[in-house]
């Protein structure tokens, strides 16, 4: 907070310049002495707490733009949010050291940069200026640290991860969706991706449960690699589920009712000894929600559990068969290129009215391997249109910005 209130500090220092008149003067150095200290008062209005002087110097379709990268501000929500500080004269004193201006040929347009001293050290400003109806007002202000060349490098790494964070968070507002992606590197250990704060929340797995629940299918012979789904003509929710269906294409179209088949014929004693044989943590398996109990209630995952389960599957180092493990991965596979080969899974939940979603496996490229586990939300939980796609397009995305993918 305080490093932001010292942003803001430098923000309202450079800013809004009191409305005053221009003489209709001829003399172009006479105009720049009288914008000049416009700019200087404007600076005394800040030091002195000056609410009303400060912010009514800005036009009304005024805009700032701060340091950071999300600080774009119009005059009406910059004089709400500062006011409070003004009333406490928590302000600031900021002085020029330097200042460029320049007046149009026409004198009703005048534009402006400066270097001040501020709590940051020196910043620069620059600035637009238009007379209207005989005032001065400040139309747009940007604001900018100065970084000295020969520590430019060092800025730039220090601040690589904010400026990564930032354009992740763009790919998932550019679908309208909050969230978070976790990829781990298993050769270097490392865990990177987009708001790592969730990466320890716990999820229903939905139907990436699909995955545990084939493998223990597989592994106590409830079904075989050549099972077939039977449809007997019941209602179901979706057209693709209207079929019989190969287990291999049951796990791709994500065939609820077939895997509540499975997950009964397991039954929940094998079920919760299975689950605890693999370490697939969380899961809350009763007689009466087995078919059930991944899609609602209290069941819970994480995206690091996810992505611990998935490595440990990908090595085969599952206390399983060799053959159930190879052919799990087998049905997971979805895309292979001679770029990359990608396999994975999806799942949609709702709880408590809220529609979330997953896309999890492995990525194969560049003679790597990454492991994956993203979750998204719909900013707007009436707008879902997009979300079935954005779970799987987001992932790809990232992989892309990340140069994991070309």
């Amino acid at each position: 907070m305080k490093k932001f209130l010292v942003l803001i500090s430098c923000f309202l220092a450079t800013l809004f310049v009191s409305g005053q008149s221009l003489p209709d003067q001829s003399d172009p150095d006479t105009n720049q002495m009288h914008l000049n200290e416009i700019l200087n008062k404007w600076h005394r209005d800040a030091a002195a707490g000056n609410h009303a002087a400060y912010m009514g110097a800005m036009g009304g379709n005024g805009v700032f733009i701060g340091t950071d990268p999300t600080e774009y501000w119009t005059t009406a929500e910059f004089s709400s949010w500062s006011k409070p500080f003004f009333e406490k004269k928590r302000t600031w004193n900021f002085r020029a050291i330097s200042r460029n201006i320049f007046i149009g040929d026409d004198g009703t347009v005048a534009w402006f940069d400066e270097l001040l001293e501020t709590q940051m050290g020196i910043c620069r400003g620059s600035g637009v200026l238009q007379k209207r109806d005989g005032t001065w007002k400040i139309e747009q202000y940007v604001l900018s640290a100065s970084i000295p060349n020969d520590i430019m490098k060092q800025v730039t790494a220090m601040k690589s991860g904010n400026d990564s964070s930032l354009i992740l968070k763009g790919i998932f507002d550019k679908y309208g969706m909050t969230g978070t992606i976790l990829i781990f590197d298993p050769l270097s250990g490392r865990s990177f991706g987009y708001n790592p704060a969730r990466w320890d929340s716990g999820y229903l797995p939905a139907s990436t449960f699909k995955i545990p629940n084939t493998l223990i299918g597989m592994e106590t012979g409830v079904i075989k690699p050549n099972h077939v789904f039977k449809w007997k003509g019941e209602e179901r929710r979706l057209p693709q589920w209207k079929q019989d269906l190969k287990l291999r294409d049951a796990f791709q179209v994500s065939c609820v009712p077939c895997y509540q088949e499975v997950a009964r014929k397991i039954g929940p004693a094998r079920m919760k000894s299975s689950l605890e044989k693999i370490n697939y943590p969380g899961m809350d398996v009763r007689p009466e929600n087995i078919d059930r109990f991944w899609l609602e209630g209290n069941s819970r995952i994480t995206p690091r559990q996810q992505v611990d389960f998935l490595k440990r599957l990908f090595e085969e180092n599952l206390p399983l068969k060799s053959s159930v493990m190879k052919e799990m991965k087998s049905i997971m596979m979805q895309e292979t290129t001679p770029e990359y080969a990608l396999s994975g899974k999806t799942g949609w939940a709702i709880r408590n009215g809220n529609n979330y979603g997953w896309f999890v496996g492995w990525i194969e490229a560049k003679g790597k391997v990454y492991f994956i586990a993203t979750l998204v939300e719909p900013k707007s939980q009436d707008k879902v249109d997009d979300f079935a796609l954005a779970r799987k397009t987001v992932t790809m995305e990232v992989l892309k910005y990340l140069g994991i993918l070309e």
